[in-house]
């Protein structure tokens, strides 16, 4: 899985991410899936269900753990190994409520969205007119229709020092300097019927930085 505010920040991180340190060995994205493991590796563990078709280039777990709660994990490769890892179950407001919490108590910033194919950098908007920018930009997305997907983009606050936070116009800025292994992680609400609310969670795990330097 690939986010919109990603896609839109690969760009312009090259130059920048040559200055920075290399990766440390076996980062983990999830207990027990280390960034960079090869596929072979991931698809001889226990419990390991080969995609097919188009799935072919991902690996299957049931039962996996994160956050008090029980999931399915897709594992997804590149030439460097596993880069990326999701978690699914089907939506609630109690699960949904349990992940940000969980979240905050890591020390995870929300600092951008995705409605539908509409991205807001919290950061920019914030910083161009207060946190009512923001609102009334949301509000803007969400007024004439419900929306069929929703995504809170969460970055690891551990590794974004305060005032480096405050001192950047927006988030592609601010991933210019943080860490090769800050962690992002994606939470999206999509829908799998009319409603929003008859809907997946999916929980992404991927080091943005780390990941857009090995593709180049």
């Amino acid at each position: 899985m690939r986010t919109l505010l990603a896609e839109k920040l690969i760009i312009g991180l090259i130059a920048a991410m040559l200055l920075l340190p290399g990766a440390a060995a076996a980062v983990p994205l999830l207990h027990g899936f280390e960034y960079g493991t090869p596929m072979s590796v991931i698809a001889e563990r226990e419990g390991a269900v080969l995609g097919q078709e188009a799935y072919k280039d991902n690996v299957f777990f049931k039962g996996v753990q994160w956050a008090g709660y029980t999931w399915t994990a897709q594992c997804y490769f590149s030439a460097v190994g596993l880069n990326g890892v999701t978690l699914y179950s089907a939506y609630s407001r109690q699960l949904l409520n349990r992940v940000t919490a969980h979240l905050k108590e890591q020390k995870f910033q929300l600092l951008g969205m995705i409605i539908d194919d509409k991205a807001l950098d919290m950061i920019s908007l914030v910083k161009l007119g207060g946190i009512e920018s923001f609102q009334k930009r949301f509000h803007e997305l969400t007024s004439d229709k419900v929306p069929q997907k929703i995504s809170y983009e969460w970055f690891d606050g551990n590794k974004i020092p305060q005032d480096q936070l405050n001192n950047t116009a927006s988030l592609g800025q601010l991933l210019m300097l943080v860490p090769m292994d800050t962690m992002q992680i994606e939470i999206t609400q999509s829908a799998t019927g009319e409603k929003l609310e008859n809907s997946m969670l999916a929980i992404h795990f991927s080091f943005p930085v780390m990941d857009a330097m090995k593709k180049k």
